[in-house]
């Protein structure tokens, strides 16, 4: 991911994720609002940095590969349902748009070229970052910055404990 503000990136299902918050959205109704449509399994939302560092993201993707816990800066795990055929990383430029904007939806002319082409179905996804952008520091590996494995399951995303805030949020 090369453009835009990473200071917060996600996965989101384009299909699902209900992307209107309010044309005069505070912060804190935009987190609860990614909050809920990660409960809902519509979206993983991540803050990749504390102090508000851009950074042109090298994310590795992998499907149907088995999750792993290697050495790396942090993780964290969740779940996610497909209900068409492709997933996208949005950044917050994205994120916030859509927001907004009623007519905006994610992913947004810049996210779109960042699609997962993935299968209908229900995954456990694990989210691998190895670089530590606020001090310049990788653990682990540094030919990626982050990885993400989805992992088919056989239950709906309904029946596995779904994250509730931004993972990694410290605000």
């Amino acid at each position: 991911m090369n453009f835009g503000d990473t200071n917060f990136i996600g996965v989101a299902n384009a299909e699902q994720y209900n992307s209107f918050v309010d044309q005069d959205w505070e912060f804190d109704a935009l987190l609860k609002h990614f909050g809920e449509e990660m409960r809902r399994g519509n979206a993983l939302i991540f803050q990749m940095t504390e102090e508000g560092i851009e950074h042109s993201w090298k994310v590795d993707v992998e499907v149907n590969k088995e999750l792993v816990y290697p050495d790396c800066y942090r993780t964290a795990d969740g779940y996610m349902e497909v209900t068409g055929i492709e997933l996208y990383l949005v950044d917050y430029d994205c994120l916030t748009m859509a927001a907004q904007f009623r007519q905006h939806k994610v992913p947004d002319k810049n996210c779109r070229r960042y699609h997962i082409p993935i299968e209908k179905g229900n995954y456990r996804v694990q989210v691998v970052q190895y670089y530590d952008v606020d001090n310049d520091e990788y653990t682990g590996r540094s030919d990626v910055d982050i990885q993400l494995i989805f992992k088919k399951v056989s239950k709906s995303t309904s029946e596995h404990p779904r994250a509730d805030s931004v993972f990694w949020c410290t605000y």
